[in-house]
């Protein structure tokens, strides 16, 4: 077994300039590589005195310097001493990526291996080097903020969004601000909506009481689609329709015990069984449309090449209210109005 000793980037905290790119910036050349001939025993024989920048696998080569396996060291410790590498090695283009890949995908790449260390091979298939698990942690959190930021409605990648925290009063407001304009748009259609049954809300104001209710219960409902979606389209390798179907279920579900539990307590305090059966089915209605917008906006987005966290936050909070205050009403028309 050898050391590769070809200079590298540090995986711990990459230049500012270099995040947001490639997984190269997080390249270690400095790992255990073995030789696709050798016997576990030779291989941990050798790895005796020597220091490395990241030693969880050893990364099996052909002549050529093709990767042709990986070996955690755990296998590599408690194989017998006879036993070939290649027997006991993982396949190596599951658990590669280019140096031109993503970070993101990449580290998505090892967390669906179940790998704490990622191998980087060339177009040709050889090695040069690795990203270890600290570095994957690293992009991992990095890429959570950036998609924290873009749900509180602050613009821009990672270092945009820390320098909106960092940054003179007048500098952050611009970052925001553009988003606070949509919600603002949002909230004058709002207004409109509820003007046009000003009438029927001055004959049934108890009907006004609950506006909050819906809109916040159903807003919080989509807003954990939302939150589960950002993570789960680079997470996971899953058909849509499945992802779909579950979170649509799953909201749904919510709303209905929501509604189940308003309608009595409505009822009591109110005295009116029609009240208390349109704040239900509201909740019930509304959370499952909360649901399917938090779920499909996001999509949309990412589709569109933009960041899917874009999809949530101000732009599907405007939109989920809108639609929570069009179903309430809708339904108040049909039982109370």
């Amino acid at each position: 077994m050898t050391v590769m000793s070809r200079p590298s980037a540090q995986a711990n905290e990459p230049p500012a300039s270099s995040r947001g790119q490639t997984i190269e910036h997080y390249l270690v050349a400095s790992v255990p590589v073995a030789g696709v001939g050798e016997t576990v025993g030779e291989a941990r024989a050798r790895l005796i005195g020597r220091q490395f920048d990241d030693a969880s696998h050893v990364f099996v080569l052909a002549e050529d310097g093709r990767l042709a396996g990986i070996v955690a060291i755990r296998d590599l410790l408690g194989g017998a001493e006879e036993t070939p590498l290649w027997q006991i090695a993982r396949n190596a283009e599951i658990y590669s990526v280019s140096p031109g890949a993503d970070r993101e995908e990449a580290a998505s790449v090892a967390i669906r291996a179940g790998l704490s260390m990622l191998a980087v091979c060339d177009d040709d298939g050889r090695f040069l080097g690795a990203v270890p698990a600290r570095a994957l942690m690293t992009i991992l959190r990095d890429e959570h903020l950036e998609d924290l930021h873009h749900m509180a409605g602050i613009l821009g990648r990672s270092e945009a969004a820390k320098d909106a925290l960092t940054a003179p009063p007048h500098r952050r407001a611009m970052y925001r601000l553009p988003w606070l304009l949509f919600g603002m748009a949002g909230s004058a259609g709002a207004t409109a909506l509820m003007s046009s049954f000003e009438k029927a809300l001055s004959a049934h104001i108890a009907v006004a009481f609950f506006i909050p209710a819906i809109v916040y219960l159903a807003d919080s409902v989509g807003t954990q689609s939302e939150v589960v979606v950002v993570r789960g389209l680079s997470l996971t390798d899953s058909a849509l329709l499945p992802l779909f179907a579950g979170e649509l279920g799953t909201g749904a579900l919510l709303g209905a015990i929501l509604g189940c539990l308003a309608f009595p307590v409505v009822w009591y305090f109110f005295s009116s069984a029609d009240l208390a059966a349109t704040v239900s089915i509201s909740l019930a209605v509304a959370s499952t449309i909360a649901t399917a917008f938090g779920f499909l906006m996001p999509w949309i987005f990412a589709r569109m090449g933009y960041d899917a966290a874009l999809g949530s936050g101000p732009v599907a909070t405007v939109v989920q209210d809108a639609f929570s205050l069009l179903t309430y009403f809708y339904i108040a028309s049909i039982l109370v109005f």
